[in-house]
């Protein structure tokens, strides 16, 4: 594949790709952690049914980020997992979001959505 195939491939695909970022390990984990931060306080407002858009907004924000950055791992979708869990209240996307947070070393920050 040339380049101009990859580019025009990940223009096609995510609107861009980022390459350089993701290679800085205490980047990485920073933008690993506030994700996982971030679902976690979603998940504390969704159960108190204190939730608004703008924390949604927030966590798909930081998913954005993750997949831009090759971030999600595993074979993870962290994106698209997370776009059903917080905007559709999929909860087996809540258990691949948690899990992801897990293998990511942050299972702290959020609630294990078994109980849901």
């Amino acid at each position: 594949m040339t380049a101009a195939a990859v580019v025009a491939l990940c223009l096609g695909l995510t609107g861009g790709c980022s390459v350089g970022d993701s290679t800085d390990p205490e980047k990485a984990t920073a933008q690993q952690q506030r994700f996982c931060a971030q679902f976690g306080q979603w998940q504390q407002d969704d159960a108190t049914h204190d939730v608004d858009s703008v924390s949604a907004q927030m966590v798909v924000d930081a998913a954005k980020t993750l997949d831009r950055e090759h971030l999600d791992t595993g074979g993870s979708h962290i994106l698209r997992d997370t776009e059903e869990a917080v905007v559709h209240h999929i909860h087996y996307s809540a258990v691949r979001v948690t899990s992801y947070c897990d293998r990511a070393g942050f299972e702290m920050l959020v609630a294990s959505p078994q109980g849901r």
